[in-house]
């Protein structure tokens, strides 16, 4: 479960046409990410895409219940500020430093002699 895609289709046809509905809401909300980000003058990574998907899902759901299209930019400017408002705080720094981990050892080999008499 969670955010594991699953495809529903039995046809290739159907598997075809949901990967690439996957891939082009991907870009979409990319796309959208980047506007708002090129609004505030931020870097598009500094925007969460899990928190930035709900957003867009909940702001997009709303304006196809509206049916008024001349609605549509002033929803879109608005959803654009709400992403902005999901810029990522900044992480605290380690509390502990990084440690390289030794390999683990080999097991031991038994190496057998062969007579070749």
């Amino acid at each position: 479960m969670g955010m594991a895609l699953t495809l529903r289709s039995r046809t290739v046809e159907g598997i075809y046409q949901e990967i690439w509905g996957t891939l082009t809401a991907y870009n979409l909300i990319r796309l959208e990410i980047a506007k708002a980000a090129l609004e505030v003058k931020c870097e598009p990574t500094e925007i969460s895409f899990i928190r930035a998907f709900h957003v867009i899902q909940y702001e997009l759901h709303w304006a196809a219940v509206t049916r008024s299209y001349g609605k549509l930019p002033a929803l879109m400017q608005r959803l654009r500020q709400r992403l902005v408002m999901l810029l990522n705080e900044e992480r605290p720094g380690r509390k502990i430093d990084r440690a390289v981990k030794a390999l683990p050892q080999r097991y031991t080999v038994r190496v057998l002699k062969r007579d070749l008499n």
